[in-house]
């Protein structure tokens, strides 16, 4: 792989469906990051790979720490096999792998059911300018900022959930909001 500076997300569907932790996956997303050198080091790749998948199934499994490795390596082994199909020769030139699951996330975040994001989005869930409650009935003065209080997820999510509550304070106490 080269070390051009630039993120790319491949996305296709495969061949076969496949399942990864016990859920059937029909499509393949890569980002391949080679821009940020904390992320992978000069003439080194880092790619990530993320399926939808089910908690209960991942709690169930780490109850028994040989399945839940074996089950996480066969994934790592499946997942390699499925991007050296597409590009051949990538998987001589893997130096390092590690599969995280919800298991994972909740050991390390304590997410709720080991979500990497805010609540997932839907139709249901959201629409376009739809706008979560940043309040909760009952206490003043209270405000909610996060991953769970704006749609969709990650550190831009994150940080506009608390600027839009400083907007919302601005707005209460008469004062101007402003960026700089």
């Amino acid at each position: 792989m080269s070390d051009k500076s630039i993120i790319i997300i491949i996305g296709g569907g495969l061949k076969e469906p496949v399942l990864i932790g016990g859920v059937k996956q029909d499509f393949l997303g890569v980002k391949i990051y080679n821009l940020d050198p904390a992320l992978a080091p000069s003439g080194k790749t880092l790619l990530t790979v993320m399926f939808t998948t089910d908690y209960d199934y991942w709690k169930t499994l780490r109850e028994n720490d040989g399945q839940y490795k074996a089950e996480k390596e066969k994934i790592a082994d499946t997942v390699i096999a499925l991007l050296d199909n597409r590009f051949p020769g990538l998987a001589a030139q893997v130096e390092m792998r590690d599969v995280a699951t919800p298991t994972t996330f909740v050991r390390y975040t304590g997410n709720w059911k080991g979500s990497f994001e805010g609540w997932q989005v839907t139709p249901a869930t959201w629409s376009f300018g739809k706008v979560m409650k940043k309040t909760l009935p009952g206490p003043r003065n209270f405000y909610m900022a996060g991953q769970w209080v704006e749609p969709g997820g990650g550190i831009p999510a994150v940080a506009l959930s608390g600027r839009n509550v400083i907007q919302i304070i601005c707005k209460q106490e008469k004062g101007k909001f402003r960026t700089k």
